[in-house]
């Protein structure tokens, strides 16, 4: 395999890698700088993009290029904690389903087919408007929403490698089942993983700004789909920067995502034996 074939792969993870990046920084460094994103300048109120305003201001006189790196700050924090959960619990569900098999199987796959037959956004609004708009409920609803995919991805990733020589060697050879799936089987459904996980990062920025459009974020929390929806929709035709802006960085944040898990899909797709 020459390296021209991972070419079109690697323009990808480089793209992605560099969106990413770059509203990373941009969401640490200016909420830092100036006055913050809830500093009130009443006299510049709904002040349209200039110098010194890139984004504008709000009904309110705050600074919309502050604000929406604070939101964009909130969207990666959310994602990364997103995939954390779903991934460290899918993937050990996934790997004790597919490992052991049996009737624990069964049952974790039928369990798995109820969630997976409600849509992900009815999960997670479920969720929220049971426990309440907390920020770690709205973690936790989405992640749960998560989950199932990934221990479908992981659990069959392990049924392709359980049966391997190299596992029935370690196991022959004395191996308890932790020590078998920790040094064996966990390093060899890493890739499938990360596939899964990059892609649910950016639905999980585009979950969040939803169940924020509607009203449901944590009180005081600034995240992209509060700035789109309440006031914003009704100054959108006399100040449209208050709805361009936090459209644009949810569609870079998923976008940047995206790329990256495409970047490791062909990758994957492209190793031997796959």
């Amino acid at each position: 395999m020459s390296p021209r074939d991972f070419y079109p792969s690697s323009w990808m993870g480089r793209a992605g890698l560099a969106l990413i990046a770059v509203l990373a920084i941009y969401a640490i460094i200016v909420p830092a700088i100036g006055n913050g994103p809830l500093y009130q300048d009443l006299p510049e109120r709904l002040s349209g993009p200039g110098w010194g305003r890139l984004m504008g201001t709000d009904q309110l006189g705050r600074d919309q290029f502050s604000r929406v790196a604070e939101a964009v700050k909130n969207s990666l924090v959310t994602a990364v904690a997103v995939v954390v959960i779903s991934g460290i619990g899918g993937g050990a569900l996934g790997i004790w389903s597919g490992f052991l098999g049996g009737k624990a199987d069964l049952l974790m796959q039928r369990a798995v087919d109820v969630v997976m037959a409600l849509p992900l956004f009815v999960v997670a609004l479920a969720v929220v408007t049971a426990f309440g708009a907390s920020y770690w409920t709205m973690m936790l609803a989405i992640s749960i929403g998560f989950m199932p995919l990934t221990l479908r991805v992981v659990r069959s990733s392990t049924l392709s490698i359980r049966d391997s020589e190299f596992i029935l060697a370690s196991r022959i050879s004395g191996g308890s089942n932790f020590r078998t799936v920790v040094r064996h089987i966990a390093p060899n459904v890493v890739g499938p993983w990360a596939v899964v996980a990059a892609s649910q990062a950016g639905a999980a920025v585009l979950v969040e700004a939803a169940l924020a459009f509607l009203g449901l974020a944590p009180a005081g929390r600034i995240t992209l789909g509060g700035l789109l929806g309440g006031q914003a929709q009704t100054y959108m035709y006399s100040a449209p920067w208050l709805v361009i802006w936090p459209g644009v960085g949810i569609a870079a944040l998923a976008l940047g995502f995206n790329l990256l898990g495409e970047w490791l899909a062909e990758r994957s797709n492209r190793l031997p034996g796959s």
